[in-house]
């Protein structure tokens, strides 16, 4: 891991199923490496005219942050179950889902991911909780995004 090695995590701010995933993160990403936004803010659509992507996204989506600052046609959005797997290799490489999501085809893990995604919104969850001062320097909701990208690493 690089000191610039650093990740954005887009998510449906709407779903508590995808806000109990980021407290996930949060929890275990000790060394900070990734930063959150929602795929409903202004950050997020920013990025995407920035990039010039697809509007729609029904997934959580993935970026590195130094891809993104430093040559945007190099910059690739990962979603779906590729973004999972990432999660795990930079969280918990020694888990389970982890070693099985790498040796399981891609089109087998996007439709297991599709299923979950699909019945999101339905799952029992907790309550979502309130994030401590320095927990919520992580969230890009109310940053600039061309500020943001403008700033060194």
């Amino acid at each position: 891991m690089t000191a610039t090695e650093m990740y954005i995590l887009f998510y449906d701010g709407e779903c508590r199923f995808c806000n109990r995933w980021v407290q996930w993160v949060v929890d275990r990403d000790k060394s900070r490496l990734f930063r959150f936004a929602a795929l409903e803010s202004d950050f997020y659509n920013d990025m995407q005219a920035y990039l010039n992507i697809e509007k729609s996204v029904n997934s959580i989506a993935i970026i590195e942050i130094k891809d993104l600052k430093l040559n945007k046609r190099l910059a690739k959005l990962k979603y779906r179950s590729e973004a999972v797997t990432l999660l795990f290799a930079k969280l918990q490489s020694d888990a389970f889902l982890y070693k099985l999501l790498k040796v399981t085809p891609k089109f087998i893990s996007n439709f297991i991911y599709s299923c979950v995604a699909g019945l999101r919104r339905f799952l029992p969850v907790p309550d979502c909780r309130i994030y401590s001062n320095e927990e919520k320097e992580l969230f890009l909701n109310e940053r600039d995004f061309n500020d943001f990208i403008s700033l060194s690493i």
